[in-house]
């Protein structure tokens, strides 16, 4: 091979390479969602992306080498092929819409060899919509800065939820099921059984869980002030109003939950103004026209018999069909006695006590009525760790403060007892002697104390009365470790 076919085929390589480059370049600009168009010094079409093809509805073997005021009406990189003048965020008329464009001089050793034409925004009014939603953004974020509580993020996931009777567990599932869809849920139970922790968890288990998690309380505010702090309120609206305005919780919820409480409580001329903001998706703020798009998941709980307010013309059926997606009834405490151990113990962890409750007190608080729920209890439970001292509560703690708990789940136990009797194990079984009991009893008594002073056994025997050799005698005799 002689030289020259050396350098042709260098040449040959070269050139095949630089044909590749720019296919590839050509192919990254073509999976741009922005129209682009390059031209040469003499303004001809070199390329044109599918994005611009697209826009100006043309297709690019009748683009490509044309003059470009040819192609695209009202252009200007020809003069910018000519002057070298960067044009930027720029208005031109394509197709009967204002676009905004940029212009860029393509310029090589102080030489203009072509020009670059961009598309930033096809329609100028998509500009507008962004400059809205940017400011919707920034009165979001100074309510933000300003420390609302309501913002922050929900903290009880399902796992916090416990319980393990048959009619919560079936209320669990639903809610773990419905929380992957993005339905409306209606959460309904008396005062107290944790509507919304509920409301917290389908939040948290669901897609909108990066998103905000808005509660209002639709029965604790003004009836003249709910429209606003539900859809905010515009420039002026009434005097004390922020010069800016004010966006409501709708607004501020946009791409995750609200939780709208005590639903129920909702004046019938607010529901019409809610059913017209779930039907339209958007909401109009008080004194304002612009009408503002959102994007919200609502969860709405109430301790009323809603279908009865609607027979009483209280609440608007065509509002109940639109939060009503998926229903979920949370049983009272007093038909859920099982979980009531559960719980207690858990909020015992939660205050960091080293107390137990004993089987009698237990009882008792398994067989009270808890009108106030779950709230109720651990309000009780709460009480006893801080005014009971000793290791163990026992009855007589809880008639010294709680005299109606202690009165009431007391009589409750004592009729099971007397309708109830011994229970006896069939002939041949191992019995349960008073004795046995006894041991228990005080085995447990024991170790309570022992855990309450962290195996300090001289304060344990001065917290159980007795001398410290009793008690390290009593230590052996049930093989406790200490």
């Amino acid at each position: 091979m002689g030289l020259l076919d050396t350098k042709d085929v260098i040449r040959s390589c070269m050139e095949e390479c630089f044909y590749n480059q720019c296919i590839f370049y050509e192919h990254i600009l073509d999976a741009l969602s922005e129209p682009i168009v390059i031209v040469d010094s003499k303004a001809n079409i070199v390329f044109i992306n599918k994005a611009y093809l697209k826009f100006i509805k043309v297709a690019r073997k009748d683009a490509i080498g044309k003059p470009v005021q040819e192609i695209i009406e009202n252009t200007r990189l020809h003069l910018v092929c000519n002057t070298g003048a960067t044009e930027i965020d720029r208005l031109q008329k394509i197709h009967g819409r204002e676009a905004v464009v940029h212009r860029l001089p393509i310029v090589v050793d102080d030489e203009v060899v072509g020009a670059i034409g961009k598309v930033t925004f096809q329609d100028v009014n998509e500009l507008n919509e962004l400059a809205k939603k940017l400011k919707s953004m920034e009165e979001k974020l100074e309510h933000y800065q300003k420390g609302s509580s309501i913002l922050t993020s929900p903290a009880y996931t399902f796992d916090d939820i416990i319980g393990e009777s048959a009619s919560f567990q079936q209320v669990k599932t639903m809610a773990i099921k419905a929380a992957q869809s993005d339905m409306s849920v209606l959460i309904l139970g008396e005062t107290g059984v944790g509507k919304d922790l509920l409301a917290q968890a389908i939040h948290n288990a669901s897609p909108r869980h990066r998103g905000p998690f808005i509660s209002i309380n639709c029965a604790a505010i003004p009836q003249d002030l709910l429209e606003s702090e539900l859809f905010g309120y515009g420039e002026g609206a009434f005097t004390g109003a922020r010069k800016k305005g004010k966006p409501g919780k709708f607004e501020l919820a946009d791409g995750g939950t609200i939780f709208l409480d005590e639903i129920g409580d909702m004046p019938l001329r607010m529901q019409a103004k809610l059913l017209r903001v779930l039907q339209n998706r958007h909401v109009e703020r008080v004194g304002d026209t612009e009408l503002r798009s959102i994007d919200v998941r609502v969860i709405s709980s109430t301790n009323h018999d809603v279908k009865s307010k609607v027979l009483y013309k209280e609440f608007r059926p065509d509002l109940l069909y639109r939060l009503d997606g998926v229903t979920l009834q949370v049983p009272p405490l007093r038909e859920r006695k099982d979980d009531i151990p559960l719980l207690v113990h858990r909020t015992l962890r939660q205050l960091k006590s080293t107390q137990s409750i004993s089987s009698e007190v237990m009882k008792i608080l398994q067989n009270f009525s808890w009108p106030g729920n779950i709230r109720e209890l651990i309000n009780v439970v709460e009480r006893m760790t801080f005014l009971v001292e000793e290791p163990i509560i026992k009855p007589h703690h809880i008639k010294s403060f709680a005299p109606d708990l202690y009165h009431s789940g007391t009589a409750k136990v004592n009729d099971q007892m007397n309708h109830k009797g011994p229970e006896w194990k069939n002939e041949g079984e191992e019995q349960v002697t008073l004795n046995d009991s006894v041991n228990s009893t005080e085995k447990d008594t024991i170790l309570a104390a022992l855990k309450k002073t962290g195996n300090n056994k001289a304060q344990a025997a001065k917290i159980l009365k007795i001398h410290r050799t009793t008690l390290y005698a009593k230590i052996k005799k049930y093989n406790i470790e200490a």
